[in-house]
């Protein structure tokens, strides 16, 4: 099974993800998609991701600025199948627009964090998130 799913198109924020990530004691597995249609394809299980079910994540971290489809439209879709409808979303941006944090929960994210600045931070925050969807929470997706 697959802990989280990233949907991030900035290299740069996906590579600090994966750092963050490979540093856990936890042993967390992951898999950073950069294009949104590719995400959706993933969480449909169609396209490329058709002839396998890809395995659906624990967590959806997800990027709001991003090309062919927004985050906004991930969250729309995943909300719209049964097969991705109580997946845990975390809408994870550097946007502190409250319109941005509006929509997104409204749309039927479970969470909206805003990225910090720093590597420390970021790492703290991402250390928090994993430690809260994939060991406290209790969602069966």
């Amino acid at each position: 099974m697959l802990d989280v799913l990233y949907v991030e198109d900035n290299p740069d924020d996906a590579d600090v993800f994966g750092r963050v990530i490979r540093k856990m004691e936890k042993g967390i597995s992951y898999k950073v998609i950069n294009v949104g249609s590719e995400a959706l394809d993933y969480l449909t299980a169609e396209g490329k991701y058709g002839q396998q079910t890809a395995p659906l994540p624990k967590l959806l971290l997800l990027d709001l600025d991003l090309s062919e489809y927004s985050g906004f439209e991930i969250i729309q879709r995943a909300r719209s199948l049964a097969r991705t409808r109580l997946l845990p979303i975390v809408v994870f941006s550097t946007s502190d627009n409250p319109q941005d944090i509006s929509q997104s929960l409204a749309l039927g994210a479970n969470a909206y964090v805003v990225k910090p600045g720093s590597y420390q931070s970021i790492n703290q925050m991402l250390r928090r998130l994993c430690d809260f969807w994939l060991i406290d929470n209790n969602i069966v997706t």
